[in-house]
């Protein structure tokens, strides 16, 4: 249950424990690095994972140390050794890889390199890169004034199941930006990006070449973008190899830059968001809802947080105190939705709901569905009950089997050991109806390896899972003649998928394979059947029509497996290519183990040629998928509803699943297994019994949680992506920590920040300007206070600059005249250098910052987005100018003038002004034209200022 460190005498933690799993250990450096690293798991076979650096204390390589050792006598070996690496023009040879370093720590003591980081220069036999957009290349010649000095070049990821690598190579521009990638996958092939800047670093053109192997045909995808003046996307044109290009969306925003409508497959679909004061989506299609035909929309959703419509409780007896109401916290009361599942059949006028109940700690206990003909009836209705740590000790389901009555499927009870050990490993489930339309049931026993990872799940026939060092399954075995194998690289990238088959046919034993290979994005299948009539094991080939009523080949939850005909196991056929009217039908050359691979709206289908578009819910999960047919009329190609954890309903027409389909992404848009569960990256989860196989990697960021618990107990207001982070601010502005971000508005504006009062609960939630460079200074420590700016205070430093003096408005100065004002004030020192001089003056944390020598410690938050110092320059920036009467067109060219001719003056180098500078100067003008700053005239005399967040 306990969360326990140990540290050394330098403070340093050397161990700790985490519930669930064993003792883990560190050694460091002289230099107070990590060096050696090793789990319970690793212990046991004499192994620790090593990280070597170069001079400048860069990731150089990373391998396993075969030679094991006790913690403190590893520790003793290096603790006045500085274990850094120099680059080498010979290396050595390790897996198969020449690695270009020297080798002079723990010599012999590493069989295994699993990765290798170059920097500065590329290693020999790189491929030069394409530069078809011809651009000008920053090269890796140190003589040259500009030079990838300092920047990462390449890495070398190794396999972990065998001695294969991918080799990954990046390209800059002269300003450093990166604008080319090229990675050789294990199998020869590749997936090369080259991207087309515009000044202010958005890509304008993106072409993406891909294979297999280096004899497969191949695919080329040619992407194109066009941007607001604001840089926000406008149009994203699509192209496969020589077809028709596609419009993919067309997208419009409202003033505060929020996405509020996209029109998707050129013209298929209009989609429209709507959101809250508080920047929360609250509806889709929101106009359509009412309309009978839904107004030719496929989809239409609601989220009502304060606000209660239906149910309170449709059955007081059994589900005590269980009851919705209206949320004032951010949980979400009620969701309302209509939607198309099958062409020419419209939805119930009265829309489909869910209302939701919680306990004190906001974690969900009830899941209401209401039948838009009969909301009493409890089908699809999911209720839970929590322990002390928060796992589910008791769940409750129900759905509609046959007919229109609802009965119960799931009435589950959990065991975590006696209520004393107060465990979080699952120890067995117990189902009191024994319907394996639900959780299968059967009360088995459930192992565990050291490291807290689940090995075996017999109620799901799953009688072994073997991990890999990263806690990765990397064999399953369901059933006695059903196996899966896995195939990872070493920074947990899954690139295969071996499915092996087995059962008795008439003419002996037919054994199928399934090979699925996952590569950038471009995902294959092969398939290949076999009878056992022959010596030897060979035999003719089975048609793969007899494996479609095998449970096995169905990636569908696993308590439907049983029951073929609730859910359409298999999707429909696949239509050959349709070639021009009138004469010869001209079929393209194809890859033929190529399926689809992902696009910005939804999928490609590469057998059908089709484009994929996909209504998704708030929290991503994938609703309705839908394209044009070969004559390009609409059609509808997947829907589902979910459970509250994530289950599909049992009765939703046109819920499709197949093998090797992009339709098995539903929820959250992960992949479901043919186990029944959701691959989510870092881990595997079960959506029947809401948890994951293994325990979090971040268990530590959310030790109020279980290890094992998904979405905090709350997946309806949080999702659980891999390396989703909030960044945690108290009321004071001081940094507090990192923890997981489940929050669903992630999906829309990336990483986010919030304000958290002394007892815990949030004050204000918030977005970054620069989320990439901000959140990263963040974690390093750089930045670790938060200044909250009020309008008064915006109002003082512009006051300051001059920007209210009527002098400077339009109407006593031309053009060319408040330009040359801004050029002489801008210089360092001058009334308009807001980062480096002005705001100094106000905030007494900030000092002088500029982007490149001496960074701020502090960010600034003004309302609900927060700048770095250098970018709250430039909201100031943008403030001033439109209070001096520029538009934001004249602005936004001012910004990148002053960056090139005045950056000398200012201690940084010439460069044009980068994305988040141009957002944080656009803020600036919506600021000013929201407070009527254009309108303000003040004679302002500029002494020394008083801090204006003084009383």
């Amino acid at each position: 249950l306990y969360y326990q460190y140990r540290y050394d005498g330098r403070n340093r933690l050397v161990e700790k424990k985490l519930p669930g799993k064993g003792w883990e250990y560190m050694v460091y450096d002289k230099s107070d690095r990590l060096v050696l690293t090793q789990d319970t798991n690793l212990k046991a076979q004499n192994k620790w994972i090593i990280t070597k650096y170069d001079r400048l204390g860069r990731v150089a390589y990373t391998g396993l140390l075969s030679s094991g050792g006790e913690r403190a006598g590893r520790q003793n070996e290096i603790n006045n050794l500085v274990i850094a690496e120099e680059r080498s023009s010979t290396g050595f040879t390790r897996n198969g890889m020449t690695i270009y370093y020297t080798d002079v720590y723990f010599v012999g003591e590493i069989p295994t390199i699993l990765s290798v980081n170059y920097y500065d220069t590329y290693p020999q036999g790189s491929p030069a890169a394409d530069n078809q957009f011809s651009q000008e290349l920053l090269t890796d010649n140190p003589s040259q004034s500009k030079s990838t000095k300092g920047l990462a070049v390449a890495s070398y990821v190794k396999n972990i199941e065998d001695d294969n690598w991918t080799k990954s190579y990046t390209y800059y521009d002269t300003k450093g930006r990166v604008i080319g990638t090229h990675s050789i996958n294990h199998l020869g092939g590749y997936t090369k990006t080259e991207s087309k800047l515009d000044f202010a670093g958005v890509p304008k053109q993106v072409k993406t070449s891909h294979k297999r192997k280096t004899s497969d045909i191949g695919v080329t995808v040619n992407e194109r973008f066009e941007y607001d003046n604001a840089n926000r996307l406008t149009k994203h044109w699509h192209q496969v190899d020589d077809r028709a290009e596609q419009l993919l969306t067309e997208n419009t925003y409202n003033e505060l830059s929020q996405l509020k409508n996209k029109v998707v497959g050129n013209n298929l679909q209009s989609i429209d968001y709507a959101y809250n004061i508080r920047g929360w989506m609250t509806e889709i299609n929101k106009n359509d809802m009412s309309i009978p035909g839904l107004n030719g929309k496929l989809f239409s959703y609601r989220i009502k947080y304060n606000q209660k419509d239906g149910t309170t409780n449709p059955d007081t007896s059994l589900f005590v105190g269980k009851n919705v109401k209206p949320m004032y916290n951010g949980n979400i009361a009620e969701v309302d939705w209509r939607s198309v599942e099958s062409l020419g059949a419209n939805p119930p006028l009265e829309p489909k709901r869910y209302g939701y109940a919680y306990d004190a700690l906001n974690r969900l206990t009830a899941g209401y569905y209401q039948n838009p003909n009969n909301p009493w009836s409890k089908e699809h209705t999911e209720v839970v009950d929590y322990d002390l740590n928060g796992n589910i000790i008791k769940l409750y389901r129900t759905s509609v089997m046959n007919g229109t009555t609802a009965e119960v499927i799931d009435e589950l009870v959990y065991n975590y050991g006696p209520p004393t050990s107060l465990g979080n490993r699952l120890l067995d489930v117990k189902d009191n109806r024994h319907n394996k339309a639900g959780y299968e049931g059967g009360g088995n026993i459930i192992a565990y390896d050291a490291n807290g990872n689940m090995t075996n799940m017999l109620d799901k026939q799953i009688l072994g899972i073997n991990y890999n060092y990263l806690n990765l399954p990397n064999s399953i075995a369901r059933g006695a003649n059903f196996n899966i194998n896995h195939l990872y690289r070493a920074d947990g990238v899954k690139l295969h998928k071996s499915i092996l088959e087995t059962y008795d046919g008439v003419n002996g034993t037919v054994s199928n394979t399934t090979d699925t290979d996952y590569l950038d994005g471009f995902q294959y299948i092969h398939t290949l059947t076999q009878g056992g009539g022959s010596p030897g094991g060979g035999g003719s080939p089975v048609e793969e029509a007899d494996f479609a009523i095998s449970p096995m080949r169905k990636a569908m939850e696993i308590e439907a497996y049983t029951m073929d005909g609730i859910i359409n196991p298999l999707e429909p056929g696949i239509d050959p290519p349709i070639g021009g009217g009138g004469g010869v039908i001209v079929v393209p050359a194809k890859d033929e183990d190529l399926v689809f691979f992902p696009t910005a709206e939804g999928y490609y289908d590469y057998k059908k040629d089709q484009y994929i578009y996909q209504y998704k819910d708030h929290l991503g999960n994938v609703r309705v998928s839908f394209g044009r047919n070969n004559v390009g009329a609409l059609e509808i190609t997947d829907a589902n509803d979910y459970y509250p954890f994530g289950m599909n309903h049992l009765k939703t027409g046109n819920a499709f699943f197949g093998v090797g389909s992009y339709k098995n992404y539903k929820y959250n848009e992960k992949e479901l297994q043919e186990t029944g569960m959701y691959d989510f990256g870092a881990r595997q989860y079960m959506p029947d019994i809401g948890r994951w196989i293994v325990v979090d990697p971040l268990a530590e960021k959310m030790r109020r949680f279980s290890p094992y618990t998904y979405a905090g107990d709350n997946p309806i207001r949080y999702i659980d992506p891999d390396g989703r982070k909030f960044i945690n601010f108290d009321e004071n502005g001081n940094y507090t920590g990192t923890t997981k971000d489940n929050w669903w508005h992630n999906l829309w504006n990336g990483s986010k920040g919030r304000v958290v009062k002394s007892d815990g609960s949030t004050q204000q939630k918030f977005r970054f300007a620069d989320p990439k460079n901000d959140v990263a200074d963040i974690q390093s420590g750089k930045i670790n206070k938060l200044e909250f700016v009020t309008e008064k205070q915006v109002r003082t430093l512009v006051s300051w600059s001059g920007a209210f003096d009527p002098k400077n408005k339009a109407s006593n100065r031309s053009l060319s005249e408040r330009y040359d004002y801004i050029k002489k004030e801008g210089i360092g020192g001058g009334k308009m250098d807001f980062a480096y001089t002005q705001v100094p003056k106000m905030f007494p944390n900030a000092k002088p910052s500029n982007p490149t020598t001496n960074t701020s410690n502090t960010i600034f938050l003004v309302e609900g987005l927060a700048h770095n110092q250098n970018n709250f320059g430039n909201f100031l920036f943008g403030t001033s100018g439109r209070a001096m009467q520029f538009t934001g067109a004249e602005l936004s060219l001012g910004a990148h003038y002053n960056s090139v001719v005045n950056s000398s003056t200012n201690g940084y180098s010439s460069q044009l002004d980068s994305s988040d500078d141009q957002l944080s100067i656009s803020s600036g003008v919506l600021f000013s034209d929201k407070y009527n700053y254009g309108d303000k005239q003040i004679q302002v005399t500029v002494g020394t200022p008083t801090p204006a967040n003084t009383p």
